[in-house]
């Protein structure tokens, strides 16, 4: 990862000071935002028109491809690597969980940003040329709305018209996971994500996991060993590490505070776990 400082974004200072925004790809590549690695208290969509390139999320290197569409979830820590603006098109909508997310419901049913790994099929979606027409007019929808911002009915009108973008993502996503045979190991290992991002900080123990999944470590360990080559404990552990290892890098939060965030009782304790996984202590990962 490049050394450079984590630059934390916050959607009040965005743009219009709104929950919500869509930003065209000539406003998004003039800008330094996306280049420097960033934090952020809201979700991000980034479609990918035209052009290749590289971009990070959470330490690790990836490849975007044109027409495609990827999916950021909050308090991920993210950059790009330089793109030329006359090779590469991209456009962005960005929007606050409490803006979108209204009840437990929508939660479940729209996109699900939340998953701790960058899974296959799930935050990156390739689109077809049907696809892009259809989120080319919903994206119309939204600039109109976002470029005449004039009464409170208009944040109703984006929240329609967002809500539309992701129900359609939900359905490729799905599509995706029809093509790729998703197994009932899949369904699985989908299930103990989720409830690993939902309890991680305090949970930390593979039978609080079991029990809530009704299964035994054997079956867990399968999954686990077959998609990560790891064992429960380990996936575990890395989530924990990489939420550290967020709010190291990307915030200015005493350690101290981090570690009682994290479930620890004392911070010393923190320190041993961090640097037995990592051969760094926090203090130091955060410095370098």
């Amino acid at each position: 990862m490049h050394h450079q400082n984590i630059s934390y974004h916050q959607n009040k200072k965005l743009g219009k000071g709104l929950p919500f925004a869509i930003v065209p790809s000539s406003i998004l590549l003039e800008g330094t935002d996306i280049f420097a690695p960033s934090k952020r208290d809201f979700h991000v969509l980034f479609w990918f028109k035209k052009g290749t390139g590289t971009y990070y999320i959470d330490f690790q290197e990836y490849t975007f491809q044109p027409n495609t569409l990827m999916l950021l979830s909050k308090d991920q820590i993210s950059y790009f690597d330089t793109l030329d603006p006359e090779q590469v098109e991209i456009q962005s909508i960005v929007f606050t969980p409490e803006f979108l997310y209204r009840n437990d419901h929508d939660l479940q049913h729209m996109f699900q940003f939340s998953l701790a790994s960058h899974i296959e099929g799930m935050q990156y979606l390739s689109l077809s040329e049907k696809d892009s027409t259809f989120f080319n007019l919903l994206s119309e929808h939204m600039f109109e709305v976002y470029d005449h911002w004039k009464s409170p009915q208009q944040e109703h009108a984006f929240y329609h018209w967002i809500s539309l973008f992701l129900i359609q993502v939900e359905r490729i996503q799905k599509q995706h996971q029809a093509i790729e045979k998703f197994s009932s190991s899949d369904q699985l290992n989908l299930k103990f994500q989720q409830l690993l991002e939902q309890n991680f900080k305090k949970e930390y123990k593979v039978e609080f996991y079991l029990k809530a999944l009704g299964i035994n470590i054997k079956a867990l360990s399968k999954i686990l060993k077959e998609k990560y080559d790891l064992s429960p404990k380990a996936v575990i552990d890395e989530r924990r590490i990489l939420e550290m290892k967020r709010l190291l890098k990307g915030t200015s939060i005493p350690i101290k505070e981090i570690a009682y965030d994290m479930g620890f009782d004392e911070p010393t304790n923190m320190v041993k776990y961090f640097k037995k996984r990592t051969s760094l202590t926090p203090n130091t990962f955060r410095k370098e």
